[in-house]
């Protein structure tokens, strides 16, 4: 199984690869903004912008290609180490049971499970820079068209209007798509829950994998504290995955899984790991599944809850990122 606590720091290397791509793309835009001549007459004003459409695209694509020819290494990395912590657990269960599990190397279809993976978030991840580079030069040229706007017609001088333009594009950040939901979010939070449903989707398929091979049917599920309300009602508990079990709830039907909302979906932190009756040990009672959801934090002498405090903590960071990018984008005016 992957721990929540795993699956909450996998992204961290991504995220910063891609924030970095981001913030250079920005300050490329405003760049950009800065040194367009906004004293010219309209006509003039569409064939420079579409001059600088594609300029911009083109520059956007280079810059979140070479981030996405670094990133697949790290995918691949993330994945088979994902892969072989899961089963790290899972194979001491298996021979407390009486089974002796093949090590991953030695299984060829598993390996197989894990290539897929990889490729499959690869290309996920190649889907975001297309995206990314279209939604983002549409950012960019929306701007650029505020900008002539308010100084040709006088609303605002060149200095305020290029300032206000440049950071607004910075503190918006670059807008992507999440492949997983279809809507539109921050590159940040596409790129986190690509990585982080790719690594937790791909080691969950080579447990069951394992799993068919050792005829286990039941499953206990991982918990976490700030879990989805709609995950806390089947966190830590033991489910069948044939669903014929006369004492465990169907695993697909209880918990969703399959299905992008449920046990292992978009961005989903919970996992699942053998269960065996009458061996097994249930990692989480009651009471510890009621302590998840308790406020035990606080921040400003607020109580939190945990997902309440997480959350928190991914709004400064995101914070943080924004300033940075704005910092660096009216620096380069």
């Amino acid at each position: 199984m992957l721990k929540p606590s795993y699956l909450e720091k996998v992204p961290e290397s991504l995220v910063d690869m891609y924030s970095q791509a981001e913030e250079d793309i920005i300050v490329d835009m405003a760049r950009r903004i800065s040194t367009y001549d906004y004293f010219i007459p309209s006509a003039e004003h569409q064939f420079r912008r579409m001059q600088e459409m594609g300029s911009s695209y083109d520059d956007i694509v280079s810059r979140l290609a070479q981030t996405t020819k670094q990133s697949k290494k790290e995918v691949e990395r993330l994945i088979k180490e994902a892969g072989a912590e899961t089963l790290k657990t899972d194979q001491k269960l298996y021979k407390k049971a009486g089974l002796e599990p093949k090590p991953l190397k030695a299984a060829v279809h598993l390996q197989q499970t894990l290539r897929q993976g990889i490729n499959r978030t690869n290309s996920t991840f190649a889907n975001l820079t297309r995206t990314t580079a279209r939604i983002g030069n549409k950012q960019f040229t929306d701007a650029l068209d505020r900008a002539y706007m308010q100084i040709s017609t006088g609303a605002f001088d060149p200095e305020t209007a290029i300032k206000k333009a440049v950071k607004d594009l910075s503190s918006e950040g670059l807008t992507a798509v999440n492949y997983a939901s279809g809507r539109h979010v921050s590159l940040e939070g596409a790129v986190r829950s690509t990585i982080t449903t790719g690594v937790n989707q791909n080691a969950l398929a080579v447990q069951e994998a394992y799993m068919d091979d050792m005829g286990c049917d039941l499953v206990e599920t991982t918990a976490h504290g700030g879990s989805r309300p709609e995950h806390a009602l089947w966190q830590g508990k033991v489910f069948s995955r044939s669903g014929t079990h006369s004492k465990y709830s169907p695993l697909r039907q209880a918990t969703g899984y399959g299905t992008g909302a449920g046990l292992g979906g978009w961005n989903c932190r919970h996992s699942m790991f053998p269960f065996f009756e009458g061996i097994s040990e249930k990692a989480h009672n009651s009471e510890d599944l009621r302590d998840y959801e308790s406020k035990a934090y606080s921040y400003n002498g607020k109580k939190m809850t945990e997902y309440e405090a997480v959350s928190k903590q991914r709004y400064i960071e995101r914070q943080v990122r924004r300033w940075k990018r704005e910092y660096a984008a009216m620096d380069a005016r």
